[in-house]
């Protein structure tokens, strides 16, 4: 499906540019298929203007398409560097918790002192 879109994408794409260029400039004349449909009398430039944005569109979208792989192939990559089932370091209430004062377990904040107050946050707000 991926190359079949970036074959349309760019066939559209090179379409309406060598129509555009034959539009400004007389150049590739056998290229611009555009200018010779009948019901387009008129509106070439338009019309080349919206099948190479079109072209590239099509480009853009099968970009986002994922291969016609294997399934292996399709999963993403682990991007974990602690060993596959084994908890983070510190979740477990090892050495490092004792060390900061708890604030690396599961229940601290980003940002958090010992106490659990953000730095910026005003501890007793007004009522």
């Amino acid at each position: 499906m991926r190359k079949l879109l970036e074959m349309l994408g760019t066939g559209l794409l090179l379409i309406g540019a060598s129509s555009l260029v034959h539009y400004f400039t007389d150049w590739f004349g056998k290229w611009a298929v555009l200018d010779r449909l009948p019901f387009l009398d008129g509106y070439e430039l338009y019309a080349s203007g919206v099948v190479a944005v079109l072209g590239f569109a099509v480009l853009c979208a099968g970009d986002l398409v994922p291969d016609g792989g294997t399934a292996s192939a399709r999963t993403p990559a682990r991007t974990s560097r602690h060993p596959a089932g084994g908890a983070e370091p510190g979740a477990h209430g090892g050495e490092e918790e004792a060390a900061d004062g708890g604030a690396s377990g599961a229940g601290a904040r980003e940002g958090a002192g010992p106490d659990g107050v953000s730095a910026g946050a005003d501890p007793d707000p007004p009522a």
